[in-house]
């Protein structure tokens, strides 16, 4: 690339025009000083040879251009210089180079003809030199180098021209051709010098932005470099590192990097290193910092045996990973403690646990406390979850209070809670759990609110038969368990025995899950009886499970467990639409009446599974009764009464179950219109010999007739109390005196109807189901 004529930036340009002037003005002084020697000799040489008057309009040039030049050197060391002044005075210098090669060449050319042999040897080396001058003079300026070189060309020419002769064109060719080769170079030159600069300028910028960005590193990043002498102690200490270790630059120099360091090994890691100057990377040591724990880590490396005339041993780069470690610390700590109430969470209690029986012997002592909130869950809906987390906060503040050195405390998750006692604290485990009792069950004050509460507590100790700790949670759960089956807000220690009625409860959950599709569910049916009639006029279906081992078992063992598990939704649907089936076969005017229990009710499939039942059955939905207790109406009430307004919308009747067992509020009858009032057999069972038994069926009775409900009397064993339900004027009656439930193959009126059960090729429609095909089977419910 020609530098000269190539496309440069401004800044680039007035570079190079500033180093143009710059390195002119250099050789200015001593050249003008040459240029007086030679004009000196060749006066004396030619003085007799030459008119006076030619040696003094020689001289007179000479001078002017001297002066000039040497003015134009002195203007160029005028550092604020204008780009266009800067040019003015490059052109000058080119003019006035072109000046002195007119006096040389016209002034060597003049003496050729009058010159000796002797002298033609002397000019032609004056010649020349005069023109090799303009390589060296004006090397920088490749304007003022090639006129110089042109115009002695062309004078010297001249003078050989004049002479005539075959040596005079030789030496003419010659002089052309070097003149030729100086031409050249004087480019050549210029260009190299013009690379230079660009190139020395391109590497001062990378230098700049290197040392900015070396600059930026120091005082932004959190990383800084460091040097250490031979004897171990800081050289050149940076800015950035003396900010961050809080100390001044002059203090840091001289002072040896250990004893920045707090931690003992840390310390003599590093000094490890250090004697030995070994390299090494990552050392992570914890400094002490204005009084707060920093952590870095360091990396070095041993310098060149080279370097050592500077007395560095050892560089390297700091890093501080503070935040870093403080992050590591704040996942440890989330991953371990319960961000809620700041206790142990799960995780790190089970690993405490287990840690301390692996390293229990027989002669050790360990408790286990399990337990947790009594009707939390209602406290959520009621008050709200900002109320209930505030509660927990509060309780765990109270439970820390009750815990000491080397117990661990820890929220196991909800409302569950678990502390572990070892040691002689272990013994008062039973102690511990009634205080928790006890302080659990004091009121607090949440936002205005009094909350009271209770806790149910289970308490398991080891024992050198256990296997593990597992073994030892699953004894604290089942004293939970027990505590919570005991009515609540108590403590249970875990006993001998608890771990079977455990696993035969497991045994009767597999078996329960089983019995659908084993075919092993049954439905008997009870009669109910019109009191003024004597008629049967409808039938309850009541649930039996015919278990091939167990044998018949009734719903009070096992419906409960059906409950907890969620599976009395299915065995709810399962009753409803065989109910149904069996309901199809019989008389139009008997009705057939089904039990929900509270978590049917709360199933978004109950009402669609209703509809499904009743289109497939064809049963009038008039003849469907459905039988609920005070306490569906008692937990999401407002879901509960919706759900029963939707299925008396259909025609279905319903039935208000074991009224006067309950809260038998009044609420409850005004926020829905049963159809029926059902009273409970502890009333009638006395009916007949207590007179408050009479008077509470007596009200209920009044209260239903008033409403427009019909009463239906339970339990009715003896004809006295059929008299005395006739007396009060009670509707209907079941009971043993009627009928005890019966498998429907045992009813011969029912089963003599000519009525045929609804096809079973067509598959029941709960909520989203599509019907199948047809030629597809039905599977067993």
């Amino acid at each position: 690339m020609n530098i000269e004529a190539g496309e440069l930036g401004h800044s680039d340009e007035d570079l190079i025009l500033r180093e143009q002037l710059t390195e002119h003005r250099k050789s200015v002084r001593i050249t003008v000083f040459a240029n007086i020697v030679n004009a000196l000799i060749l006066s004396f040489l030619f003085f007799d040879q030459t008119p006076f008057a030619m040696h003094v309009l020689w001289y007179c040039m000479f001078a002017y251009l001297s002066i000039t030049r040497l003015h134009l050197a002195e203007r160029s060391k005028i550092m604020n210089l204008s780009r266009q002044d800067m040019l003015k005075l490059k052109k000058r210098i080119t003019f006035n180079a072109a000046g002195y090669a007119h006096m040389w060449g016209a002034g060597v050319a003049c003496l050729l003809p009058v010159a000796t042999s002797n002298q033609l040897m002397l000019l032609a080396i004056i010649g020349a030199g005069k023109m090799s001058t303009a390589v060296v003079s004006y090397r920088h300026i490749p304007e003022a180098s090639r006129a110089w070189t042109l115009i002695v060309c062309v004078g010297l020419t001249a003078g050989l021209l004049y002479l005539g002769g075959i040596e005079s064109y030789a030496a003419i060719a010659l002089l052309i051709m070097f003149a030729s080769v100086l031409y050249v170079n004087c480019g050549n030159i210029f260009d190299n010098f013009a690379k230079q600069l660009v190139t020395g300028q391109e590497i001062q910028r990378s230098a700049e932005t290197v040392k900015l960005l070396l600059n930026d590193f120091e005082e932004q990043a959190s990383n800084w470099l460091f040097s250490i002498d031979q004897d171990g102690r800081l050289v050149d200490v940076c800015d950035r590192f003396a900010e961050v270790s809080q100390r001044p630059r002059e203090t840091m120099n001289g002072m040896e990097l250990v004893t920045l360091i707090e931690n003992e090994e840390h310390q003599r890691q590093l000094a490890d290193h250090i004697a030995n100057r070994r390299s090494f990377r990552d050392l992570t040591v914890s400094v002490d910092v204005g009084g707060e724990e920093k952590w870095w880590t360091i990396s070095a490396r041993a310098a060149e045996e080279s370097s050592d005339s500077d007395n560095v041993a050892i560089r390297g780069v700091i890093e501080d990973i503070t935040a870093q470690k403080n992050a590591e610390a704040k996942v440890s700590y989330m991953a371990h403690f319960d961000g809620l109430t700041d206790l142990p969470n799960r995780r790190l209690f089970t690993e405490t646990l287990n840690r301390t029986i692996h390293r229990t012997t027989a002669d050790d002592d360990v408790s286990l406390i399990f337990f947790d909130l009594d009707h939390f869950k209602a406290i959520n809906d009621t008050l709200g979850h900002p109320i209930g987390d505030k509660l927990l906060q509060m309780i765990s503040r109270r439970l820390e209070g009750l815990s000491k050195p080397g117990d661990l405390l820890a929220r196991i998750g909800g409302d569950e809670f678990a502390l572990l006692l070892t040691g002689a604290r272990s013994k008062c485990a039973p102690d511990v759990a009634e205080a928790i009792v006890d302080q659990i069950g004091k009121p607090f004050l949440v936002d205005d609110h009094n909350v009271i509460t209770g806790v149910s507590v289970g308490v398991a100790t080891w024992t050198s038969e256990m296997k593990d700790a597992n073994q030892l949670l699953k004894y604290a759960d089942l004293a939970l368990y027990s505590a919570k089956g005991a009515g609540r807000n108590r403590v249970a220690c875990f006993e001998e025995g608890m771990d079977v009625a455990a696993q035969a409860r497991r045994n009767l959950e597999l078996d329960l899950r089983a019995s659908l599709g084993r075919d092993e569910m049954r439905l008997h049916y009870q009669p109910l009886v019109d009191l003024k009639t004597q008629k049967k006029i409808g039938y309850e279906a009541l649930l039996r499970w015919e278990h091939p081992e167990r044998g018949v078992v009734m719903p009070d063992d096992f419906i409960s467990v059906a409950e907890e598990t969620g599976m009395i939704v299915q065995l709810g649907e399962w009753v409803i639409r065989k109910a149904l089936d069996d309901a199809a076969t019989w008389d139009d005017k008997l009705t057939v009446a089904i039990n929900l229990s509270p978590t049917q009710m709360r199933s978004a499939s109950l009402v669609s599974t209703i509809v499904s039942a009743l289109a497939h059955s064809r049963v009038d939905p008039s003849r469907l009764e459905l039988e609920i207790t005070e306490s569906i109406l008692m937990h999401d009430s407002e879901a509960n009464i919706r759900t029963l307004h939707t299925l008396r919308d259909l025609g279905i009747r319903i039935s208000l179950d074991d009224f006067g067992t309950g809260y038998s509020s009044l609420n409850y009858l005004r926020s829905f219109p049963f159809d029926k009032i059902k009273i409970d057999r502890c009333f009638v069972s006395e009916i007949d010999t207590r007179e408050d038994c009479r008077a509470i069926i007596r009200s209920v009775i009044n209260l239903a007739q008033n409403l427009g409900m019909t009463t239906t009397a339970e339990g009715v064993e003896r004809e006295d109390q059929v008299e005395e339900l006739r007396i009060e004027g009670c509707d209907q009656v079941q009971g043993f005196l009627y009928g005890k439930a019966e498998a429907l193959n045992e009813y011969t009126d029912l089963r003599s109807s000519d009525k045929q059960a609804p096809n079973v090729g067509t598959i029941y429609l709960p909520a989203a189901e599509v019907p199948i095909t047809p030629g597809q089977k039905r599977k067993k419910a």
